[in-house]
């Protein structure tokens, strides 16, 4: 039987090495397996790249404070093995389930036996129930919540706002959704795939025809930025700009790179264009929020980091580590309820995130 026994012994998986709170096997430097037999269970994210995650010591904060056998280990997984690794944790008993990070979210949903809702188009949490591998995503409702904890900080809202995303694909539709949902005056979508954002815009107007929507190119990041008929309010980074990827399409970096640019070669063109318009805007719109989902290596992302150099406030500005907190809340209590048996001790959401934000010092 193939268990994550067997996926660090052949290789299949690595454990992260810049994650705090990962080391929990480690023992020399070497793996001490015998760890692993004195768990009840354990929950384990997978990732394509190795960073700075949080997942870990989050999850173990709350299974230490509880005294639960229970253990949160992050591996590094590689998209060529990813099917042999989720098969072991189909076969493997004490796994509970796990985060699914940056580069997997998408290329684990054929492997799973099911995904909730059927339309996910990105998946963040998997969790095992009655023996099937299960995806959810809450990354959505974490970034919703902190992005709305963020234009409360500074006296605005979404209702009646005009907000612009970046990017149409992963956790763009459920994000867009939720935002739709709260009544903006008008949403503006930009994706390098124009085609994939017309299919986002057609979908939302369908179901909220009160709200404008606009769908452009990034030929159209400019206009949209400085639209003055509709004053834009909030703009997000949804797309893997200034995360640590590489373009699929042109083979580029991506982790200098800004949203408020278009993916050209060489990172000091595309700064020198996101900075001209990035004080532009300032002066035009003073006011605006900006949000950026990506968590590269150097935690703050190439986005955030030149709009603070154009003059914005660090209060204007949201990184992703409340979201990956915030998702954190719901996506423990998914697992947690398919394993009562082995969570003795059980929390509401509420305490749970409070846990967690404890366990990040995010206050």
């Amino acid at each position: 039987m193939s268990n994550l026994k067997y996926v660090l012994q052949n290789g299949l998986g690595i454990l992260a090495v810049n994650p705090v709170k990962n080391d929990f096997l480690v023992e020399g430097g070497k793996i001490n397996y015998s760890k692993l037999d004195a768990l009840d269970g354990y929950t384990v994210p997978i990732t394509a790249r190795d960073y700075s995650a949080k997942t870990p010591l989050m999850w173990n904060a709350i299974y230490e404070r509880t005294g639960l056998k229970l253990r949160n280990i992050m591996l590094v997984v590689e998209k060529s093995k990813l099917h042999q690794v989720v098969q072991a944790f189909r076969e493997d008993p004490k796994y509970l389930g796990g985060g699914v990070a940056s580069g997997l979210k998408e290329a684990v949903i054929p492997l799973l036996d099911e995904i909730i809702p059927s339309d996910l188009r990105s998946v963040n949490i998997v969790v095992k129930e009655q023996g099937r591998l299960i995806g959810y995503n809450t990354d959505a409702q974490g970034f919703f919540q902190s992005l709305e904890e963020k234009l409360a900080d500074n006296g605005r809202k979404i209702s009646g706002a005009h907000v612009v995303i970046f990017g149409a694909g992963g956790v763009a539709k459920q994000v867009s959704d939720l935002i739709a949902n709260h009544q903006p005056r008008r949403i503006s979508i930009i994706n390098r795939t124009v085609n994939n954002g017309l299919k986002l815009g057609y979908e939302l107007a369908q179901k909220y025809p009160r709200t404008e929507f606009v769908v452009s190119g990034e030929d159209g990041i400019r206009g949209i930025t400085l639209n003055t008929v509709v004053e834009p309010t909030v703009f997000i980074n949804l797309t893997d700009k200034g995360s640590d990827e590489i373009d699929k399409s042109t083979g580029v970096s991506m982790v200098n790179k800004t949203c408020f640019a278009p993916v050209l070669e060489g990172d000091e063109y595309n700064r020198s264009i996101a900075l001209d318009l990035l004080r532009v805007l300032l002066k035009q719109n003073p006011q605006a929020i900006i949000a950026d989902i990506t968590l590269p290596q150097g935690a703050w992302p190439a986005t955030l980091h030149w709009a603070e150099v154009a003059g914005f406030n660090r209060k204007q500005l949201l990184n992703g580590i409340p979201m990956v907190v915030n998702q954190a809340a719901p996506a423990y209590l998914l697992i947690q309820k398919a394993f009562p048996n082995m969570h003795t001790v059980k929390y509401a959401e509420k305490e749970i995130l409070a846990m967690l934000k404890q366990a990040t010092d995010l206050k």
